[in-house]
């Protein structure tokens, strides 16, 4: 019986071009299951928002049906307006159905989060561990099955788009952006790499075009439905122009330090030029340095320009490092000596969380945070630096550089 138990685990199963043992499926299957009950077991929490703000909208499109997405009582992108009209259709609890559709969605990340991870590191053992880190990371479940956001809608979205970046699949990948930025404008979190990309012959211009389509036929409906289209282009802007009662919502970064309820006014323009002067001295220097372009580069890009601008743009919510803390995962398992640093960065960002949910003031403090945030993004620039300067890396002035992610 035991020699039949372990040649069955040990025995492998075929699924595309990979063969998995068996043990390794049960592995992956056990973590599902107790994700999913975790998920159901705090699924009854009401947060503030889902109260204040989510119960509104969809009560406003039972009562007028999908034309309803022409008011502007919403201040979302149109996309995530359609996914609650979806919801509203449901037999179902509206609240349940959004928290399951969301852990439906955090499953297919973390098996995305798992191919990237092995498409970057070969290894299996890697990607079947980062699928179960990202399910059970803390602020992962809090967003979604207990705060009722949707942030992971357009993380796994740029996670789409950077796992067919690196497979050289640039306009698959480049649609996906596009589809990010029309359900969130945090996507432009990362921007800076699209351009360090196109300054290294990895994107073309008219890679770009994705973005204003995708954004555009994320609009198209609720304009068809009877929105202003100027309201539709402006709504972004509009979300800009609520959260200016703080600079930093629950957010450890500079704010935090320098004060964070104070020249609210002078502040924001000035942090707004802030950080795109140090972008642009940033991507200027990267410009500069012929190195060869690989995964690890691409995935170390998006967690160094998401931490960056996060840290100096006004109006930051604790919940904006999502995206950052995923590919941050993904990179601490390229190089595992680096995993304390995601350790912290979780650490970092639940307290946000707690703060929102519980109503109690942090345990440490956000000026104490903010510093500790702002050491991570010192280790982080000095991880990219170093690969800048390294000589493995390092392409001579006169080398022709290859049109791909290596």
């Amino acid at each position: 019986m035991d020699r039949y138990m372990r040649n069955l685990l040990s025995r492998k199963i075929s699924f595309g071009k990979q063969e998995t043992r068996v043990s390794e499926w049960l592995f992956l299957a056990a973590l599902t299951m107790l994700a999913v009950a975790l998920r159901i077991s705090v699924r009854s929490f009401v947060a503030d928002d889902w109260s204040v703000y989510w119960s509104a909208w969809l009560a406003e499109l039972e009562a007028d049906g999908f034309k309803a997405v022409a008011g502007n009582f919403y201040d979302y992108a149109p996309p995530v307006m359609y996914i609650l009209y979806l919801i509203t259709l449901l037999p179902i609890n509206a609240m349940t159905a959004f928290k399951g559709l969301c852990c439906l969605l955090e499953l297919i990340g973390a098996a995305v989060i798992a191919g990237i991870v092995k498409e970057c590191t070969g290894s299996a053992k890697k990607a079947h561990l980062s699928y179960g880190i990202f399910l059970f990371l803390p602020t992962v479940i809090l967003n979604a099955s207990v705060w009722s956001q949707c942030d992971i809608i357009y993380t796994l979205l740029i996670l789409c788009s950077a796992y067919f970046m690196l497979k050289n699949r640039t306009w698959t990948g480049m649609w996906f952006y596009g589809a990010a930025f029309a359900v969130k404008l945090q996507t432009l979190f990362i921007f800076p790499l699209l351009v360090i990309l196109w300054v290294r012959k990895r994107l073309d211009l008219k890679h770009f075009i994705t973005i204003p389509v995708m954004y555009l036929l994320g609009i198209l409906p609720a304009w068809i439905a009877g929105r202003p289209f100027m309201e539709l282009i402006g709504i972004y802007a509009f979300q800009g122009s609520k959260d200016r009662w703080s600079l930093s919502i629950k957010f450890p970064n500079i704010y935090q330090i320098i004060g964070n309820n104070y020249f609210l006014d002078e502040y924001v323009g000035a942090g707004m030029y802030l950080i795109l002067g140090i972008l642009m001295m940033v991507m200027f220097y990267m410009a500069y340095r012929k190195v060869r372009v690989t995964k690890e580069m691409v995935i170390l890009m998006v967690v160094f320009f998401g931490i960056l601008t996060t840290y100096f743009i006004p109006h930051m919510h604790e919940r904006y490092l999502y995206v950052t803390d995923a590919f941050l995962l993904i990179y601490v398992l390229i190089r595992v000596k680096r995993f304390p640093w995601f350790v912290a960065s979780a650490f970092i960002g639940v307290m946000g969380y707690a703060e929102y949910l519980s109503k109690n003031p942090p345990a440490i403090s956000y000026g104490v945070l903010a510093w500790a945030q702002l050491a991570l993004l010192v280790r982080i620039g000095l991880d990219l630096y170093r690969y800048l300067h390294n000589p493995e890396y390092v392409l001579p002035a006169d080398a022709e550089e290859e049109r791909r992610i290596l």
